[in-house]
């Protein structure tokens, strides 16, 4: 859903990024849609354990790249930067404003859009860092956020985290507002600030080069792979998962409605500090955060490799990327309409099964999108909010 686009330094889009926002698209739709009875068997269950989590870290981390490739990529200058500074203003505010504005909708999704807005400011006093300042800015809101999140909730005892979502007569308690967007919320933006800060510094590399796609796929391996080791070993320590679950009884969490590949919503419990080292999706602990982290790195450097392999394919690998793209070049329009769906689905009483709803909304991204025009053309809403922000940069 990142609206600011993909225009690399070089002034073309970078497809592999388009492709890899699909994916994220796609990821979360279907944690959406499979959430029923029997999400946590099967292939459903499968499903959740990739995706859950992930998919919603993945957004994050391209949203930060997009806001480096527009202003500038690795080659950001003064004049790219003030411009996308005032751009992105107008593109938080906005974002607030669709976020509350969809909230309306009887919908079961939580709506990230608002969280996203407020991200997105966070974004503004950063963009003229460098690669290597962003990354460092990344791996200390990792080690620390969740630590401080954690504090500060424990300290105040709150436990807010589940809930409707937000919409304007939210606004009345505006201090409740701001704290479930920043720390209390599904997608809470003190900690999601790690996703933001590690898709900035990766947006400030040479990503049309085959050496750096490669060397971001690997870093996000290890990464993955380092931060599931330590959750293992810290549940291990901690006496087991069940455990743990127990006694933070009793709270909004139960033993028979939380695993590690359910996750939780957005924060960690504050009954015992071994959650901040336990990965579990949705939580915001220090190894979600980096493996979360490492995730979308490794699917992102996957993505721009494999379009770079198949560029030069058979028309079926060409056509395969194209349909991709498309639907990864204009997700903020195309989310919207998957959130409405769903809360309409919903209201029927599931009108439709999963698979076959999970189906229709892949099939129909993807054909919207074609029709559309996309990827040469922005999605309807992505177009509108790039308009305003353009003409307010201008004046």
């Amino acid at each position: 859903m990142a609206e600011t686009g993909t225009v690399a330094a070089k002034g073309t889009r970078l497809t592999g990024i388009d492709v890899a926002r699909s994916f994220a698209l796609f990821g979360m739709m279907a944690t959406h849609i499979l959430s029923g009875p029997g999400s946590d068997e099967g292939l459903m269950g499968a499903v959740h354990e990739v995706a859950g989590g992930r998919a919603a870290a993945l957004f994050a981390v391209l949203a930060g790249v997009g806001l480096a490739l527009a202003s500038g990529g690795d080659d950001p200058t003064p004049e790219k930067v003030s411009r996308t500074r005032r751009t992105t203003l107008v593109r938080s505010v906005a974002l607030v404003v669709l976020g509350l504005t969809l909230g309306l909708a009887e919908t079961p999704v939580a709506i990230i859009l608002a969280y996203y807005g407020l991200l997105f400011l966070v974004a503004v006093p950063v963009l003229a860092l460098r690669a290597r300042r962003l990354a460092g800015a990344a791996v200390a809101c990792a080690l620390v956020t969740p630590a401080l999140s954690y504090w500060l909730r424990g300290e105040q005892e709150l436990e807010e985290a589940s809930g409707p979502n937000l919409e304007w007569s939210s606004l009345a308690e505006f201090g409740s507002v701001l704290r479930h967007l920043l720390l209390t919320g599904y997608y809470p933006v003190l900690t999601w600030t790690t996703y933001l800060f590690a898709g900035l510094a990766v947006g400030r590399l040479a990503l049309r080069s085959r050496p750096v796609a490669a060397a971001v796929a690997g870093t996000g391996a290890l990464l993955a792979a380092s931060a599931w080791a330590v959750s293992a070993v810290a549940v291990r320590l901690a006496g087991g998962f069940s455990i743990l679950i127990t006694n933070d009884l009793p709270t909004r969490y139960s033993v028979d409605g939380v695993s590690p590949n359910d996750g939780f919503y957005g924060t960690t419990p504050v009954s015992d500090p071994w959650w901040l080292v336990v990965r579990v999706a949705h939580s915001g602990s220090i190894t979600d955060l980096v493996h979360t982290t490492g995730t979308s790195l490794l699917v992102l450097g996957l993505t721009l490799l494999a379009v770079q392999a198949l560029s030069d394919a058979g028309r079926a690998a060409r056509v395969l990327l194209t349909m991709l793209a498309a639907a990864g070049s204009m997700t903020l329009t195309l989310y919207c309409l998957h959130v409405l769906a769903v809360g309409l689905n919903a209201s029927g009483g599931s009108l439709v099964d999963a698979w076959p709803f999970l189906a229709l909304n892949v099939a129909g991204a993807i054909v919207i999108a074609l029709l559309w025009g996309a990827p040469g053309r922005r999605g309807p809403v992505e177009d509108a909010i790039a308009t305003v922000a353009g003409v307010a940069a201008r004046r």
